[in-house]
């Protein structure tokens, strides 16, 4: 069947249309219409070269062709839509199978129609116009509308691998020699192939989809314990200090009738007590500084040592929650740890928190008994039923990933060194 040139530019608009469908609820990039405006005019002038070549119907001319369709659309995502090239390729891998879909309906439909749609140039316009337009109403209300989860998307190199290869194995069908020979009955056979194609990689993007819901739904899990742990850790700290006040005027009761050897004991004693406040820690950041005040308090009482150097004005990208979850974890584990030493020396934890170049630094260091047992890079829990411990580290991975930051952890001379590193945004 020989195209004809509008024809041809309807189907090549409809290629273009295909990564709009998929991308309109993602967000935009600024200067969002001149982007645009400067794909179309890329686009339009890099397809017009390539369908130049000459003898375009030979099967190595359609390979590349097809790649360079393929990656003008990821650009084309990657330029005009706030994605990263990983999201941008997988949405792409998306608009192109529809697209092709869509390109094999019409051209049935066509052959079906003979001569008449060979002839008359108005009737091959109108099929092929309401082809894409009905295809992609349907993409935009079905699968373009449930594949974003919330936020920014996330894809992972497993996923866009496993996608990648499902799209080869699809294009292997539709560019696989003698497909213009085939019966009708062939057509269709080949059609379901890239049919059941398509729903294997939509259950795959909703098996990606459980799997992150599942994470979510730990981390969750864990911030609710976390939660119980610090009403229970608040109700000690009040109850620390009411008691230590109600020590304090009994003690100023006692110093009015006290000897000048008592009146000193008493002091000293009242001067013990009010160094409580002393834990209490100013660094910039109202959620830092609750998280630091708390867990000193909690370690004043139990005899360990907090050296903290922290900087929090650099930490308002990182939300509230999620800041609690990274620190409060990190330092529950460094006070579990060193809980274990009997030796004053020991019981310490040094805290350190700065800018280093474009990088937010965390930096938790605190002595350690128990040797490390790695398991996909993170220590494996020392705690004796591991079915219900060692998600600490991972929840804190997981949220440190969340702004594309890294967490390492390595012990040296008895001590266990937590480190985080995290990009400070540049606005």
């Amino acid at each position: 069947m020989i195209i004809k040139e509008p024809v041809f530019w309807i189907c090549e608009i409809a290629f273009l249309l295909a990564a709009v469908v998929y991308a309109y609820t993602m967000e935009k990039r600024e200067d969002f219409g001149k982007r645009v405006l400067i794909s179309l005019v890329g686009f339009f002038v890099i397809t017009t070269l390539v369908n130049m070549l000459p003898i375009t119907m030979l099967r190595g001319v359609l390979i590349f062709a097809r790649i360079i369709g393929f990656l003008l659309i990821a650009f084309f995502l990657w330029w005009c839509w706030n994605v990263s090239w990983s999201v941008a390729v997988y949405t792409s891998v998306w608009a192109f199978m529809s697209w092709q879909l869509l390109y094999e309906i019409w051209l049935g439909s066509s052959d079906s129609i003979g001569t008449m749609g060979e002839q008359n140039r108005v009737v091959t316009i109108v099929l092929c116009s309401v082809v894409f337009v009905a295809g992609y109403l349907l993409v935009g209300v079905t699968i373009a509308k449930w594949m974003p989860v919330g936020g920014p998307k996330r894809i992972g190199p497993r996923q866009l691998v496993s996608s990648l290869m499902i799209m080869m194995a699809f294009e292997m069908i539709a560019l696989s020699p003698g497909n213009a020979e085939l019966t009708p009955n062939s057509w269709r056979t080949l059609y379901l192939s890239q049919l059941l194609l398509a729903l294997i990689l939509y259950l795959q993007s909703e098996l990606f989809k459980k799997s992150a819901m599942r994470q979510e739904l730990a981390v969750m899990n864990l911030l609710w314990k976390k939660e119980q742990e610090q009403y229970q850790l608040s109700k000690e700290n009040i109850a620390l200090i009411n008691q230590k006040c109600h020590d304090l005027k009994h003690q100023i009761r006692a110093i009015r009738n006290a000897s000048k050897e008592e009146m000193d004991k008493y002091l000293e004693e009242m001067e013990d007590t009010i160094r409580i406040y002393e834990s209490i820690v100013k660094t910039g950041n109202d959620v830092l500084d609750t998280i630091l005040t708390e867990k000193s308090l909690y370690c004043k009482d139990r005899g360990i040592t907090v050296s903290c150097v922290a900087d929090g004005s650099q930490m308002d990208f990182i939300n509230t929650v999620d800041l609690y979850a990274i620190l409060g974890n990190a330092l529950d584990n460094a006070i579990e740890a060193v809980e274990k030493f009997k030796h004053k020396e020991k019981r310490q934890i040094d805290v350190m928190i700065y800018r280093q170049q474009s990088f937010l630094v965390m930096n938790i260091v605190n002595p350690m008994k128990d040797e490390l047992i790695f398991d996909e890079e993170l220590p494996v829990s020392t705690k004796g039923d591991k079915r219900y411990h060692g998600f600490g580290l991972r929840s804190m991975k997981y949220l440190v990933k969340k702004y594309d930051g890294y967490l390492t952890v390595s012990k040296e001379d008895g001590c266990f060194s937590l480190k985080i590193l995290i990009p400070i945004p540049s606005t």
